[in-house]
């Protein structure tokens, strides 16, 4: 009998212990507020997708040329909110659009969605065709830039030029979870547990951190603006679910051999300092194409678009203005 009571009391315990977890989920989630919809210009529009709605913003659509398309990286936070030092200002040269991956920003979070490398591979490409217009010119960052890799090489009259920062896959984040990534995936997907989990990832300290640790090389760059932003955007309903396929493996793609088959012009960049993927991988996506060249910024880590906005900014135009100014000499 007093074997069968200290079972009971620890269901009870256990339960009380759930019970008080689901209620701090349910404190942190009540409390953060709305992401900054305000950081890029433009007009809002969302996009009808068939798996869920995709928010994006238009810019400079007096520019005739290809459009240019924005596509940012995976992580707790991630956005199209890390363009907001670029997207007005190449706004005054090009059509601009930058779009939120579906399970980030202000896109849907549909839980039942299967968020794979795959599903973000037609995402991009339905954009393109149905969105932007095509053939595009595309400015992609970390595993967003392995996906437009992966569209240039599939569908090469989407995509006319790239720009990529850091693009993963190479040697990592390149293959699928085995049976622990799925097991892991099914833990992080669990009501109580999964969120408790995720909040303690995605708390404000560890965004804070991360960012200082991680994505910049100067740390004045990691302002209270982008932390709230990052924080807010990671707790808004169904966040979870994208990062949740993110940490198990699932939207890992291979980029190599896809990489040595462009057609494409393409530019890398790569901060200097930045040792979560390190410029040596750069170096060798170039040896598999002569097409592709290397821009390293100094003194920067995985955000030159945020961290040398002005170098990056005049990057994009020397890259993508001169050649539309020089195809529009040659057809005149």
């Amino acid at each position: 009998m007093s074997k069968l009571g200290n079972i009971w009391k620890t269901v009870l315990a256990g339960g009380a212990g759930v019970a008080a977890l689901a209620a701090l989920n349910a404190v942190i989630q009540r409390n953060a507020s709305e992401p900054d919809e305000s950081a890029l210009g433009g007009e809002a529009h969302f996009f009808p997708w068939k798996h869920g709605r995709v928010f994006y913003k238009a810019g400079g659509q007096e520019h005739s040329g290809p459009p240019l398309v924005f596509i940012h990286g995976v992580g707790a936070g991630a956005s199209s909110f890390m363009w907001r030092k670029n997207f007005d200002e190449l706004a005054k040269d090009f059509r601009v659009y930058a779009f939120d991956l579906l399970g980030f920003g202000f896109s849907d979070k549909p839980p039942t969605a299967s968020y794979s490398a795959d599903l973000y591979v037609e995402l991009i490409s339905d954009f393109i065709h149905e969105v932007s217009g095509s053939p595009a010119n595309i400015i992609a960052s970390s595993l967003g830039a392995a996906y437009a890799i992966r569209v240039a090489d599939e569908h090469p009259e989407l995509i006319n030029e790239m720009i990529l920062n850091a693009p993963t896959g190479s040697d990592t984040l390149n293959r699928r979870p085995g049976m622990a990534g799925a097991a892991f995936y099914g833990l992080l997907q669990s009501p109580v547990l999964g969120t408790s989990f995720y909040n303690v990832m995605a708390s404000e300290r560890s965004i804070r951190d991360y960012a200082r640790d991680n994505l910049f090389y100067d740390h004045h760059r990691v302002t209270d603006r982008l932390v709230t932003n990052l924080y807010t955007t990671s707790h808004q309903p169904g966040a979870q679910h994208a990062i949740a396929a993110f940490l198990s493996g699932y939207l890992n793609t291979d980029t190599r051999s896809p990489f040595s088959r462009l057609t494409q012009r393409v530019v890398l960049v790569w901060g200097k300092q930045d040792f979560t993927t390190p410029v040596d991988k750069g170096l060798s996506l170039l040896d598999l194409n002569p097409r592709a060249r290397l821009e390293v910024f100094d003194y920067c880590r995985m955000m030159p678009e945020q961290e040398q906005p002005e170098k990056f900014n005049a990057l994009v135009r020397d890259t993508f203005l001169a050649r539309s100014i020089a195809a529009g000499s040659e057809g005149s």
